[in-house]
C-alpha cells in the first residue's frame, strides 16, 4: 500500500443540494479538522466504527428526504465522516476491481455515465456516484448507500466504483482512494473565485500524480495541451485520445466563429512560448505545437476519425484503436460529447473491455441530470444543457444554433456558491451565435438583468426578450414624499432595458413562472431548450419533481 504525501485539504463550498447548504458548510470546518485529527493509520481498519458510520450516515439520509429537506445525496456522507473519518478507504479497499476517478472541468457527469454504462454491459457492478456529488461527502455517500450496517459493501464481487470528483477536490480524494485509474477530460477556466486560474489546479494535479503508484493508468485528452502535459515523467500506463477529422477545424471556418472562442490555455508547459495550432476544434482543443522547444500534441491511442452529424442528438463516429476501426452512435448533441465518449472508450480499452459492450454501452447510454436530458410536457418537451463556464456555454450556443434553425430559449443565470458568484464571465460567451435564431427567448435567475444587458449587447433587442426576475422587484420610494411610488412600466421604445422590459413584467418572478410563460408561447410538439448554470439546473429539476414530470434524480441505484 502506497503512502500519500500530505496536501493541503480543499474546502467543499459547491453544494449538491440547496437545501443542505447551510448544514454543509456549518459542518464541513470541523469535517475537515476531525479528519486531519483523528485519521487512523492506513493499517488499521474498525469494522464496528465503519457500521456505525453507515448506519448514521443512511438515517441522516432518510430523514432528509423524509423532511423534504433534500435527497440525502450530500448529508449521508457528511455524517458518516463524522462518525469515522476513514469510511471512505475502508469501504473502496473492498472493491475487487479497484476503482475509476473522473475529473476535469466539463464533461465529468456524462463521462463517468458512459464507463459506467459500458462496464455494466460488460458484466460488473458499477458503484457510481451519478447523483454528481462530486466532492469527498458526495463521494463518501455513494459509498455508504452501497454498505451494510457490518461495514461492508454488497455485491463487491466483480465490483468497480466510478467516481467523478471535483478538479479541485481531487488531491483530498487521493489520500482516501488508491485509482486504477484515472481519466482527465479538459481543463477550462471556472469559477475564478473558488479555483483560481487553470495553471493553480493544473500545478494540484502535477503533484499528486507524481505521488501516484506505476501500477496507476493516466487516461488523457491528447487535444488539451495541459491535460496531455500530465503525462510527462509518469512512469506507469498512459492512454490518449483525441479527434483526428480535420473537417471540424475552426480556422478554415469564417473568422467571426474563430474570434469568439475563449483560449484558457496558450503558453507551452516547457517553456512559456505560445502554442501554434494547425487545427483547433474549439478553445485550446486541437492539434497543436510549441515554435520553441518543439512540444506538441501526442498521436493518440483512441481517436475519431470521421464525425457525422446525423440530428440533433445523434452523432455518428468513425473509431480508430489499435490497427480497428469501429463505428459508433453516440446519442447526445455536441462536439464535447464526442470527447466524451472518447475517453469512456479509451478507459474501457486500458481496463481490457471488448468492444461488443462499448458499443452498446454508449448507444444505450440514456441522458444524464441535465446534460442533454429530454422531459416531456403535455405535448411539448424540454431540453436541458446545462452550461457553467465561459467554453461551456459557447459550446451549447454552437450545437443549438449550428444548424440556423430558430429555437425557444429559456436562458437561466444564477450567482451561488456552486455556480461561481462573479458572473463578469458572461462577457465571454458568444451570445452573438442566438441573434436571429430565436422564436422566444426568456430570461430568468439571480443575475437575470445581468445576462439581458449581456444579451443586449449581442444584438438582441429588448423586445424580443421576456425578463423573470428570480424575486420580485422592491417598490421605491418618492424622494420628495417619502411615500411608496407605483413602478409604472415605460412605453415601448421610450425607455431603457430595464424600465422597458423589466418593469413590464414586475409582476412575474421566479423560475416556475419562467417555466410556464415559455412554455406557454409554445405549439405542440415543439421544444424549449432550457440552459441553466448549476443552481439553476437544481431547482429546475425540483420544480419538474414537484410537478410529477421526473423522478427525483438521486432515485435508482447501480448494478
Amino acid at each position: 500500500m502506497r503512502k500519500n504525501k500530505s496536501s493541503r485539504l480543499i474546502t467543499e463550498n459547491q453544494p449538491l443540494e440547496q437545501s443542505e447548504e447551510t448544514r454543509g458548510r456549518v459542518l464541513l470546518a470541523t469535517e475537515q479538522q476531525a479528519g486531519k485529527s483523528q485519521r487512523s493509520p492506513k493499517h488499521r481498519r474498525s469494522p464496528l466504527r465503519a457500521g456505525l458510520a453507515i448506519v448514521a450516515g443512511r438515517t441522516a439520509g432518510a430523514l432528509s428526504r423524509r423532511l423534504h429537506l433534500g435527497g440525502g445525496t450530500s448529508v449521508v456522507g457528511l455524517v458518516a465522516q463524522r462518525v469515522y473519518p476513514d469510511i471512505i478507504e475502508h469501504l473502496a479497499t473492498q472493491l475487487e476491481q479497484g476503482c475509476v476517478i473522473v475529473t476535469g472541468t466539463n464533461g465529468k457527469t456524462t463521462t463517468s455515465s458512459f464507463i459506467a454504462s459500458i462496464l455494466q454491459n460488460a458484466g460488473l457492478r458499477v458503484l457510481h456516484n451519478k447523483e454528481g456529488s462530486n466532492m469527498m461527502r458526495g463521494i463518501a455517500t455513494a459509498f455508504v448507500t452501497r454498505a451494510s450496517p457490518l461495514g461492508k459493501l454488497d455485491k463487491k464481487q466483480r465490483a468497480i466504483s466510478v467516481l467523478e470528483i471535483d478538479e479541485a477536490t481531487l488531491p483530498q480524494a487521493l489520500q482516501a482512494v488508491t485509482p486504477r485509474l484515472i481519466v482527465f477530460n479538459n481543463l477550462f477556466r471556472d469559477q475564478l473565485d473558488r479555483y483560481g486560474e487553470v495553471d493553480s489546479i493544473a500545478s494540484r494535479w502535477r503533484t499528486v500524480i507524481a505521488t501516484l503508484p506505476a501500477e496507476t493508468i493516466l487516461v488523457l485528452n491528447a487535444d488539451d495541451p495541459t491535460i496531455a502535459s500530465l503525462g510527462e515523467g509518469f512512469a506507469g500506463k498512459k492512454v490518449y485520445y483525441g479527434i483526428d477529422d480535420p473537417a471540424l477545424n475552426l480556422l478554415t471556418l469564417e473568422e467571426s466563429t474563430e474570434w469568439h472562442q475563449v483560449i484558457d490555455t496558450r503558453a507551452c508547459s516547457r517553456c512559456g512560448s505560445e502554442y501554434t495550432y494547425d487545427i483547433r476544434f474549439y478553445s485550446h482543443m486541437g492539434h497543436y505545437q510549441c515554435p520553441n522547444c518543439g512540444l506538441k500534441r501526442p498521436q493518440p491511442d483512441v481517436r475519431a476519425e470521421h464525425i457525422q452529424s446525423e440530428s440533433f442528438d445523434r452523432l455518428r463516429v468513425q473509431i480508430a484503436s489499435e490497427s480497428q476501426q469501429k463505428e459508433v452512435v453516440i446519442p447526445l448533441p455536441g462536439l464535447y460529447n464526442i470527447y466524451n465518449a472518447l475517453a469512456a472508450i479509451a478507459t474501457a480499452q486500458a481496463l481490457h473491455i471488448s468492444w461488443e459492450p462499448i458499443l452498446n454501452g454508449i448507444e444505450q447510454f440514456q441522458p444524464v441530470f441535465g446534460r442533454g436530458e429530454s422531459i416531456e410536457v403535455e405535448g411539448k418537451a424540454l431540453r436541458l444543457l446545462l452550461a457553467k463556464n465561459p467554453t461551456g456555454f459557447n459550446e451549447v450556443l454552437r450545437t443549438l444554433f449550428n444548424d440556423d434553425a430558430a429555437k425557444h430559449i429559456l436562458f437561466v443565470l444564477n450567482d451561488r456558491i456552486a455556480d461561481g458568484e462573479d458572473v463578469s464571465w458572461i462577457w465571454d460567451v458568444d451570445f452573438e451565435r442566438a441573434v436571429g435564431h430565436t422564436k422566444t427567448l426568456t430570461v430568468t435567475g439571480t443575475r437575470a438583468r445581468d445576462l439581458a444587458l449581456r444579451l443586449k449587447y449581442a444584438g438582441i433587442a429588448p423586445e424580443d426578450m421576456q425578463i423573470v426576475p428570480a424575486l420580485p422587484l422592491r417598490t421605491g420610494k418618492n424622494e420628495t414624499t417619502g411615500k411608496k411610488a407605483r413602478f409604472r412600466p415605460a412605453k415601448r421604445g421610450t425607455g431603457t432595458l430595464e424600465q422597458e422590459t423589466v418593469a413590464q413584467q414586475n409582476r412575474i418572478y421566479g423560475l416556475k413562472n419562467a417555466i410556464d410563460q415559455s412554455l406557454n408561447r409554445l405549439s405542440i410538439g415543439e421544444t424549449l431548450f432550457i440552459v441553466p448554470t448549476y443552481t439553476g439546473l437544481l431547482e429546475i429539476h425540483r420544480e419538474l419533481e414537484q410537478r410529477g414530470l421526473t423522478a427525483h434524480y438521486w432515485k435508482g441505484r447501480d448494478a
